[in-house]
């Protein structure tokens, strides 16, 4: 039976360069997104890639179709990697934002990683050798204000990567979480990334760039994969920085070029 990777928000952006990746490297594909976000198409260029693979729209929030989505996906693929893609953020003062806006980055960053991951978990090892990749950000090791719960939930994602990759060991899984600093995906985002000026750029690593170090990275087993040589850097020097300084000086940064 053919084996295949799992991607969650695989429609846009670094979601649909890493499906593209995997196909490319010969890998079937079950994809993920919300509806109407051209999820069809990015299955069909898998397809013209010479592998197969199946899509599937829903929000990942609901818990009824993400239960009725990974009870078909364990009866019906056998699936060797999980790739925890989707995620949602964005920049407010945390008194200003909405209670939906806060539910939506825990239940989509948090909640949903967490419970894909344990579904799929049995389906997984069956398949000796497999993996999982968690996408996390750099921001999960800076408390950052005007984001607050963005940097928590990317904070989470490394803590439980770093858990399961431990627990997982002894079932032949292999878990790596991936630290991104800017990624030129969406307008909103470019625009970011020109009002923070040289270091934003330079920082900047483009979708398919990323998405060929992850899917690298992960098959090789890498704990964690920090695309982009200046990016890899940072992630290691901003460790060095006492952690109330990095949210001081990263809080004053979003509030500046941000709101």
């Amino acid at each position: 039976m053919s084996k295949y990777a799992v991607v969650t928000g695989a429609s846009t952006g670094l979601g649909r360069c890493i499906a593209l990746e995997l196909a490319g490297r010969g890998i079937n594909t079950v994809l993920t997104a919300l509806p109407g976000e051209g999820l069809p198409d990015v299955c069909q260029a898998c397809r013209d890639a010479g592998t197969k693979s199946h899509g599937f729209e829903f929000d990942i929030t609901d818990k009824t179709a993400l239960t009725d989505f990974v009870k078909k996906v364990n009866a019906e693929y056998d699936v060797f990697i999980l790739v925890n893609n989707a995620g949602v953020g964005g920049s407010k003062r945390y008194g200003d934002a909405s209670m939906k806006y806060v539910d939506t980055i825990i239940q989509v960053n948090v909640a949903a990683t967490a419970l894909m991951t344990h579904e799929l978990l049995p389906n997984l090892k069956k398949n000796a050798g497999s993996y999982i990749l968690n996408i996390s950000s750099m921001a999960g090791i800076i408390p950052t204000g005007y984001k607050t719960v963005y940097p928590a939930s990317k904070a989470f994602i490394r803590h439980f990567s770093l858990g399961m990759r431990e627990e997982l060991k002894p079932d032949g899984i292999s878990v790596s979480f991936a630290v991104l600093g800017p990624m030129p995906t969406k307008a909103e985002i470019i625009s970011r990334i020109n009002r923070q000026g040289f270091i934003g750029k330079a920082l900047s690593v483009s979708p398919e760039r990323v998405a060929k170090a992850c899917i690298a990275g992960m098959l090789r087993k890498k704990r964690v994969i920090a695309p982009g040589v200046l990016n890899s850097l940072s992630f290691r020097l901003v460790k060095l920085v006492p952690e109330h300084i990095r949210g001081i000086l990263m809080s004053r940064s979003v509030k500046n070029h941000e709101l």
